[in-house]
């Protein structure tokens, strides 16, 4: 989009409409003008009160356990590994290869919602999951540098190779830290890590936007669109999930095929194996040979043998 394409335009889109989506149509409609989009009623009351529950206890026990993700600011600012000083709660705390914490979070992916934006997104593209983690904010937390997901790619596309989800399991609202995107910079090039994130967007005539949200809603952004996740001056909790998912050719963040726990492996559907990639596409990468003979973790779609270093003498 052209600088003078976004201007009062955009302006106004932000200031008087939050995109937020009743039907994929509209959805997709906004991911096209804005880059990112609200999807409201995409979990049950149900499946929130599950999900947020699920979350919390993991959260609490990885904190008591001393295997907690945790940061003193915001996301990616400082983390560290360990619990929180004793009589403090952690300002922030990702709960990280969510797969491996309960079957909620798997059932989470199947949402067929999910799936009609990817088919857009992607152009009908084969497509996986890249990473899925929890976040917990609170007072405090710090807002993080603006970035636009795909720029780690060095190179210009005319389409997304990625797109994020954020699952609202509270309320998102400004003064809680909600994510703030850029309307219409899916079209800009990627921003200046290194410069000043409100002089980046005042040069593109541009804005702002908080997403604002209630429980049970999906934000969604394609990844060349401008965001970062707000400050925190809430004594409310927020509380996500955040799903990547990418071209089928893109090394995820998270590897599942590797990360996936046996005990887990043991119990996935053939769909859950194909969305955390375990399928080979046109026979081009993913390939996953036998750990060891007798190795039951394998693709879904491609089988191969074992075959060890052979040498004269010694057995296949």
């Amino acid at each position: 989009m052209e600088k003078e394409n976004t201007g009062t335009r955009l302006k106004e889109a932000v200031m008087g409409n939050p995109h937020f989506a009743s039907a994929v149509s509209e959805g997709i409609q906004n991911l096209d003008q804005y880059g990112y989009t609200v999807h409201e009623n995409f979990l049950t009351a149900a499946e929130v009160q599950t999900l947020r529950s699920r979350l919390v206890e993991q959260a609490e026990q990885e904190c008591e356990a001393g295997v907690a993700t945790l940061a003193n600011g915001g996301h990616a600012a400082g983390k560290y590994v360990g619990r929180p000083e004793s009589g403090t709660v952690p300002t922030f705390q990702s709960v990280d290869f969510l797969p491996n914490k309960g079957r909620p979070f798997l059932d989470l992916l199947h949402k067929p919602v999910i799936h009609e934006y990817a088919a857009h997104l992607f152009r009908g593209e084969p497509y996986n999951l890249a990473s899925e983690t929890g976040v917990i904010l609170r007072r405090g937390g710090t807002a993080q540098v603006l970035h636009a997901d795909q720029q780690a790619i060095p190179l210009v596309l005319d389409r997304p190779v990625m797109f994020v989800m954020m699952v609202c399991l509270s309320d998102f609202t400004p003064d809680m830290g909600a994510t703030e995107v850029v309307p219409g910079s899916h079209r800009f090039p990627a921003p200046d890590l290194h410069r000043s994130p409100e002089e980046q967007v005042t040069e593109r005539d541009a804005a702002f936007m908080p997403i604002t949200a209630p429980a049970g809603s999906v934000a969604l952004w394609e990844s060349r669109t401008w965001h970062r996740q707000g400050t925190s001056t809430s004594d409310e909790d927020r509380l996500s999930i955040g799903c990547a998912w990418a071209l089928h050719f893109i090394k995820p963040q998270t590897f599942f095929p590797a990360v996936v726990h046996d005990d887990v492996y043991d119990t996935l559907s053939d769909e859950d194996k194909r969305l955390l990639g375990f399928e080979v596409v046109r026979e081009y990468a993913g390939a996953i040979g036998p750990r060891y003979r007798g190795d039951r973790r394998a693709n879904l779609n491609v089988s191969y043998p074992y075959i060890p270093e052979l040498r004269p003498g010694v057995r296949a």
